[in-house]
């Protein structure tokens, strides 16, 4: 939240943070080959990726080449790879990982750049963040003394119909409230979220518990202690941030 609040340099670190730490634990998750691709090359071109965006986007230049910085940064990193005499099928398996990174983590957080357009306002993004906040703490309350029936008990047997209908319910509750709060946000883009924000961070939920389980791992990381890694505290927000961002395109842009 102090990132978020201070200023627009201080939330686009945040993003770059969750980027990198994010890209480094995905690519653990998904055994990519040991080596400084996976440790540090891929996901600081990621973290670079964010940072120049957000840095363009709020100084009102052209952002349009930064598109496609992170699709030829991996393609050089998979040419690197095609001369580097791997196995065929481990450097096949590393390659289409690196770019999946880019799509789970350096997407959604590009987009969460353009929250810097036309000037930072930290509330359009505390809106999200909130919502997320409510419907995780109602899904686990309500589904922890009434879930009976479960979700999805292959991927995450905790989550419970009865938790998320409830989070839900809550989530559009605290929509309301943040009209109130915040009346000088658009209708729209809030009440859209607080609709919208208990499916897909369920979504983000989910493919994170997917990962953690064909993985065999109980945690992504180990970066914060007691709660896990950057991916088990920002897998809703990935889901969410695309669609905050487009909401924030149609409503406040």
């Amino acid at each position: 939240m102090a990132a978020v609040i201070f200023s627009p340099y201080t939330y686009l670190v945040w993003l770059a943070f969750i980027t990198f730490f994010g890209c480094r634990e995905f690519l653990n998750l998904e055994q990519v080959s040991p080596g400084i691709c996976k440790s540090i090359i891929v996901p600081l071109i990621a973290s670079a990726w964010i940072l120049g965006t957000g840095y363009l986007m709020m100084h009102s230049i052209n952002v349009w080449f930064m598109v496609a910085v992170i699709p030829f940064s991996v393609t050089c990193i998979l040419l690197f790879q095609i001369f580097s005499r791997r196995a065929p099928e481990l450097m096949v398996k590393d390659g289409k990982s690196y770019f999946t990174a880019a799509i789970y983590i350096g997407i959604p957080m590009v987009s969460g750049c353009l929250f810097l357009l036309p000037q930072y306002s930290f509330q359009f993004v505390l809106v999200p963040i909130f919502l997320i906040w409510a419907n995780d703490v109602f899904a686990y309350l309500i589904g922890s003394k009434w879930g009976t029936k479960k979700i999805a008990p292959l991927i995450s047997p905790g989550k419970s119909i009865q938790g998320t209908v409830g989070g839900g319910v809550f989530t559009i509750a605290l929509s309301l409230a943040l009209l109130l709060i915040w009346p000088q946000l658009p209708v729209g883009f809030i009440l859209t979220l607080g609709i919208s924000v208990p499916v897909f961070a369920l979504g983000g939920d989910l493919w994170e518990s997917a990962l953690k389980r064909t993985a065999g791992v109980k945690d992504s990381g180990a970066i914060l202690p007691g709660h896990g890694g950057i991916l088990d505290r920002y897998d809703s927000l990935l889901f969410v941030m695309p669609l905050a961002a487009l909401a924030y395109f149609i409503f406040a842009l």
